[in-house]
């Protein structure tokens, strides 16, 4: 893999292609099947000879495949039990053991992972298989989707070794007309639990056609992999610490702990590690955690509740159900300041 920001996945041979049999015994006769090429640049870049390859949406097998041809082992969860049989059998007819658990990560044990690779499922497809709870494809609203989405990577990120990377194929969407921008949605989930990297854009052959004056439709013959890490995060310790000094000064009380205070006291890394934010320990009224997230969304910090954003005021209640609200405020040199909120005893902190 070059450093172009964008790819043209090689077709692939008809040996490693989904057959025939197969995809017409499938709900949706394969047509959210990927390319094994698609996957192996990926699996060759971003992960070693012996290491182990996870695909959370694994489908028809793809990835798994992918990774046993460039040396890897494949670990793959479908919650579909139907197309994880149709997976296995596609596999074992190259004579490949398998590694499919029916049913959602977020569910199971996976054990450990030195790299996620996946394309995620598809909100409004109209799937016609089984039922089975937690099926994303049966999800009633967009939001629902979403949340389903996240507690699939939020589990990826207990799996993946540090330094592990994480690499969602997406594509945004038209349903009934209306665009859906899975891509850049399922980014800003990412950016939630991950570090992010550039994407590379997708490029597959589709045949232009022209296109009436003002015409918006395109033949949507692109996807974006979206790149990240589990690694810490760095942060502005200065900017933050500056920020903390003004927190107090403008009267709000909080008691700060974790590894910013630690850092504070000692001067020096902890465990040879930098803090990746500052953990800070909130009275519980009500009045003044809003006066809070006023005052910080007024110095350009974004507010985001497990990821999702937030206005400037949330119930106590629903704050200490989430542990923790999460403030980045992003300058324009590339600094980073983080604050997690909590509002809940030390001791049960999801934070540290």
């Amino acid at each position: 893999m070059n450093n172009a920001s964008w790819l043209i996945p090689d077709a692939d041979p008809p040996e490693w292609s989904l057959p025939a049999d197969i995809r017409a015994r499938d709900a949706l006769g394969g047509r959210d099947c990927g390319w094994v090429n698609q996957m192996r640049p990926f699996i060759r870049h971003f992960s070693s000879p012996g290491h182990r390859v996870l695909d959370p949406f694994c489908g028809f097998g793809t990835t798994l495949l992918g990774a046993h041809l460039e040396g890897r082992h494949g670990l793959g969860f479908e919650i579909d039990p139907d197309r994880a049989a149709l997976a296995r059998e596609r596999l074992q007819r190259h004579g490949l053991h398998a590694d499919i658990r029916v049913g959602s990560i977020n569910g199971l044990d996976a054990g450990r992972a030195n790299l996620c690779l996946t394309n995620v499922p598809y909100f409004g497809c109209g799937w016609t298989g089984a039922t089975v709870d937690g099926q994303l494809y049966l999800q009633p609203t967009y939001a629902d989707f979403l949340s389903g989405i996240r507690g699939v990577f939020h589990a990826v990120r207990q799996t993946l070794e540090d330094g592990g990377f994480c690499i969602a194929m997406a594509q945004n969407l038209v349903v009934a007309g209306r665009r859906f921008p899975l891509a850049w949605d399922v980014a800003r989930i990412l950016d939630s639990l991950f570090v992010a990297h550039e994407e590379r854009v997708l490029c597959y052959p589709a045949a232009a056609l022209p296109a009436n004056p003002g015409s918006t439709k395109t033949n949507r013959s692109h996807e974006y992999a979206l790149v990240y890490q589990k690694r810490r995060e760095t942060v502005d310790l200065k900017g933050t610490a500056e920020v903390l000094e003004a927190l107090r000064l403008s009267g709000f009380s909080y008691e700060l702990f974790g590894s910013f205070q630690q850092w504070q006291e000692q001067g020096q890394p902890i465990a040879a590690r930098l803090p990746a934010d500052a953990d800070l320990l909130l009275p519980l009224e009500q009045d003044q955690l809003n006066a809070l997230l006023r005052w910080l969304s007024a110095r350009g910090f974004q507010l985001t509740l497990w990821g999702e954003p937030i206005a400037p005021s949330l119930p106590l209640e629903t704050w200490q159900s989430h542990h923790y609200v999460r403030a980045d405020c992003r300058g324009r040199d590339g600094s980073l300041i983080r604050l997690d909120l909590c509002c809940e005893p030390k001791s049960t902190s999801a934070r540290g």
